[in-house]
């Protein structure tokens, strides 16, 4: 990532913005991966969730990615947990972005396809997944994630900033309706229009 770091913390901003004109409540959880994973806080309101800063996003090292996922549907599990049955959320998406393959976890794949495929299946989770550097439909169905809810995204800063905006789109949808049905044909072609292609 850190040759579009400073796209992809433009991009998570904006967002983050454009999220919280939407109706409705959410709050956020933000985990940041290289070769470990740092919860960068916590079940944040929207309104109140930090956007990021130099201090809190300096991309680094390999890619635990397999890791970073488990211990997100972990932690969002125990979050969930505390909260009374009356005021869980209606919806709990889970977003991945990642300029690299899997290279330095030690959760296996099959661990991490159970999990997914469980929260899926029992809960409704949705789980989105953009990779750039990949396959990303490959990648994503791998770990039990629905190949339409992924993404390509080209290794630039516009793919990153397009990305992002596709993103908060589906967000949007799914705060809406209570569903999305993935990825389209125009955010496909964002991807294809940006520089990095």
């Amino acid at each position: 990532m850190s040759s579009i770091e400073d796209d992809t913390r433009g991009g998570f901003n904006t967002f983050l913005s454009d999220q919280k004109d939407e109706e409705g409540t959410a709050t956020v959880t933000l985990f940041d991966f290289n070769t470990s994973v740092e919860c960068v806080y916590r079940g944040r309101a929207l309104e109140t969730a930090p956007e990021l800063t130099h201090d809190t996003f300096t991309p680094g090292g390999r890619t635990a990615l397999h890791d970073a996922i488990s211990v997100a549907i972990t932690d969002t599990v125990d979050l969930l947990s505390e909260i009374h049955a009356d005021e869980r959320p209606d919806n709990v998406i889970v977003v991945v972005l990642t300029d690299g393959k899997e290279n330095a976890s030690e959760t296996p794949q099959e661990r991490v396809r159970e999990q997914v495929e469980k929260r899926r299946e029992e809960f409704d989770w949705e789980f989105l997944f953009i990779g750039a550097n990949q396959d990303a439909a490959l990648t994503a169905s791998k770990m039990g994630m629905n190949q339409n809810k992924s993404l390509d995204m080209a290794h630039s800063g516009e793919g990153a900033q397009a990305a992002y905006e596709s993103t908060s789109e589906r967000i949007s949808e799914v705060r809406r309706t209570g569903e999305t049905s993935g990825y389209d044909e125009q955010d496909r072609q964002r991807q294809e229009d940006t520089d990095g292609n």
